[in-house]
């Protein structure tokens, strides 16, 4: 086995993953308050976010018989008397519980116990529901906190759907108090972050709410406020808020990253994937498949120099950091992973071979005390090979290669050529309505296809990116051809999935003038939220007409001479493009990808605010970057202006309600600024690339930079909640 690579994670005197066992504590405390044996009901949402948490050996540990997934329909639990149910607080699932609890009643059976468990939170409305449907005086009602999880040592999630169509479709924002709930226990854990940062509407919504339910903390409570929740971290020097409306490209374009692209072909659900119909490969087949793995090779490297078993049944395959295979290719571009898997298996063969130099008994017992790891290694490599060779297929056909030639020419700022043109027009005249689409609508039955079948999510992934970066320059003609297409390729019904995505500025029509009106729900201006100000997805105060043209330079979004294999810059999740919302974090961060390499040159007069030529951006820092938040946004205000949204930058101070403040809070916040880590927050969910951009930073800078979002997403599920399912 290869020496684990060194990094932040290693040294740092925290470990993210005692949340896991937080939320488990929580849920056993639950489990015991009913007595007996027991019947668990999960909403399908949960149920993979639950496994994570807890292994069902533990649920049996403490009375659970029976699983059951919360759907429509009588529940039949026999004798078991205790009923716990686990669920969202969403009105149709209160329905649902309450029609199984009357049902129940009515049957004439012995009486059962039922518990409902609200996640993450307890709501009137859920009460009010089940008191209308005549059963809240027989369910014992409370909520299961399930904050953010920890899929990884660096990455948190409270995987929660379709938060941004919720934000900024819906006008529904309970999910800034899910958010909100979950910083604020890890800021009870550590200590309050010395500094809020960020963009956004609802990032400021979020950043308010943060400082709300502190002083609530810091003021109420009979015993008052503890030393912990008052004390400034010394693990976080900051947290910075990006929302999603922020940065709409980058969810939308095709992740390059391996781990990107099993999210892309199969759909990473809850850190795990399920292979359907991969044959197993037996140890000398390893070696053959893992070269062909490699780019530029055609065909099954399996087909004529592996022997196979036949396919085997479905399987869940963890992707974690359990897994030191995963680990170490995970955030690769994927142009080098299969070179990478063919080294591994050659050590691999290599120490299996070892066996026959053992002479010794001493030699003979060390290898057999090697072994399960050697087989559990074996397994794992046989995993990534086989996901490895579907990836490869995908990315070796000519669709794949269109739409990534479109892709770079659009965040290139050129124009579609006539055969990319056609090539849109061929997707559409080859439209298939019923298609699976890899993370939407649960995982793939089956081996996916060499060719992405053109799904109507596919289609407006390309119409989205086109919409965001022509902008301006988007014509109303273009826009109603695309219009009718997609109306007569996929159903009338996708009207509201069109109109859908022109409200929240996905996809606008060109006639669309006012940020205001075009996107963003009317209902929150009209209420007086948010200072009467509706949350817009596109800029209020842009100074150029093409904000995101103007974005490309002054954030070096496209770069050309990206190293695709030992990166020194982000771009290289995209090959050669760098995501705006990580873009955003390195000017914090002072970071010297956002500075040009000749400060005299004409285009360090782009990073300069206009009408200000005096004032230039905030200095570097001093030789190779250290990580951390160096400051807030000044010296950006040409880029935010450029940006939706509201720019955060508040300083918390030990000594709240107080205005003066001491010369030891002054010594707290320095000693805060120097945290190891940084938590930085997605409003919206963010990519694996996004994520994969954040583990080089921590790398480069020695920091930690965790990701704690709504959800994992990929352009999909990105677009999945705005689709209209069925027809009217």
């Amino acid at each position: 086995m290869r020496p684990a690579d060194k990094s932040p994670e290693s040294s740092s005197e925290f470990n993210i993953i005692q949340l896991r066992d937080i939320l488990r504590d929580e849920l056993i405390a639950i489990l015991d308050t009913i007595r007996g044996s027991k019947a668990l009901v999960l909403d399908g949402d949960l149920s993979g976010a639950l496994s994570i948490i807890v292994d069902f050996g533990v649920l049996k540990d403490h009375g659970v018989e029976k699983i059951f997934l919360l759907e429509e329909g009588p529940l039949d639990t026999g004798a078991t008397k205790g009923v716990l149910y686990l669920s969202l607080p969403h009105i149709r699932k209160m329905k649902i519980i309450a029609e199984q609890v009357r049902t129940s009643s009515l049957s004439g059976g012995a009486p059962k116990e039922y518990s409902l468990q609200l996640v993450p939170r307890r709501t009137l409305l859920c009460e009010r529901v089940l008191e209308e449907e005549g059963v809240l005086g027989d369910i014992t009602i409370g909520e299961y906190r399930m904050d953010f999880i920890p899929l990884e040592s660096d990455l948190l999630s409270l995987e929660l759907p379709s938060t941004f169509k919720e934000l900024y479709l819906d006008g529904d924002f309970s999910c800034i108090q899910h958010v909100a709930r979950a910083v604020m226990r890890l800021q009870g854990l550590y200590g309050f972050f010395p500094r809020i940062v960020g963009k956004g509407d609802f990032a400021q919504v979020l950043a308010d709410s943060l400082a709300r339910m502190r002083l609530e903390l810091v003021s109420g409570g009979a015993g008052g406020p503890s030393s912990s929740v008052l004390a400034m971290s010394t693990v976080f020097d900051s947290v910075v808020i990006i929302d999603r409306a922020v940065d709409m490209v980058t969810p939308l374009l095709t992740q390059l990253t391996y781990e990107g692209l099993i999210s892309e072909v199969y759909g990473i659900s809850n850190g795990s994937v399920t292979l359907g119909g991969v044959a197993a490969l037996t140890p000398s087949a390893a070696g053959a498949a893992t070269a062909a793995s490699a780019p530029g090779v055609s065909g099954s490297g399996t087909s004529s120099g592996g022997d196979l078993q036949s396919p085997g049944k479905r399987r869940r395959v963890m992707l974690n950091d359990s897994d030191a295979i995963y680990r170490e290719v995970r955030s690769m571009n994927f142009a080098g992973v299969g070179a990478l898997l063919s080294k591994i298996s050659r050590q691999l063969q290599d120490n299996y071979e070892s066996r026959h130099r053992a002479k010794t008994v001493q030699e003979i017992r060390s290898f057999v005390g090697k072994l399960g790891g050697l087989q559990a290694e074996h397994q794992s490599l046989k995993s990534h090979v086989s996901l490895a060779e579907s990836i490869m297929r995908r990315t070796q056909s000519d669709d794949f290669n269109a739409i990534l030639d479109i892709e770079q020419s659009l965040v290139g700022g050129s124009d579609l050529t006539k055969e990319q043109l056609a090539f849109v027009e061929k997707m559409l005249a080859l439209a298939d309505p019923n298609a699976s689409v890899p993370g939407v609508g649960g995982e793939l039955k089956e081996q996916p296809p060499a060719l992405m079948p053109n799904s109507i999510h596919k289609v407006l992934r390309v119409l989205c990116l086109y919409s965001l970066w022509r902008g301006p320059n988007f014509k109303q003609k273009t826009y109603d051809a695309w219009y009718e297409d997609i109306v007569a390729a996929f159903g009338h019904h996708q009207t509201i999935t069109l109109d859908n995505l022109d409200r929240v500025g996905l996809l606008s029509r060109p006639s669309s003038t006012t940020p205001a009106e075009s996107s963003g729900p009317r209902e929150l201006r009209d209420s007086g939220l948010l200072n009467s100000v509706a949350p817009s997805t596109k800029p209020r105060s842009p100074v150029h007409a093409n904000s995101i043209g103007f974005l490309r330079k002054a954030l070096n979004l496209i770069v050309s001479d990206v190293r695709e294999s030992n990166p020194d810059d982000i771009s290289y999740v995209y090959s050669g493009y760098a995501p705006i919302s990580i873009r955003l974090l390195q000017c914090l961060i002072r970071d010297p990808a956002v500075y040009p390499a000749n400060p005299s040159s004409r285009y360090a007069a782009l990073l300069r605010p206009l009408g200000d030529n005096s004032r230039a951006r905030p200095a570097l820092a001093d030789g190779q970057a250290t990580g951390g938040v160096k400051g807030g946004w000044a010296g950006w205000e040409d880029v935010l202006n450029e940006l939706p949204g509201e720019p955060i930058d508040v300083l918390q101070s030990p000594n709240d309600g107080d205005s003066d403040v001491t010369a030891a809070d002054a010594m707290a916040r320095r000693r805060g600024e120097k945290a190891p880590a940084t938590l930085v927050v997605f409003l919206g969910g963010c990519t694996f690339t996004e994520i994969a951009a954040l583990r080089l930073l921590s790398q480069q800078h020695g920091h930690r930079y965790i990701a704690a979002t709504t959800q994992i997403i990929n352009g999909n599920s990105f677009l999945d909640s705005f689709v209209q399912k069925e027809r009217l």
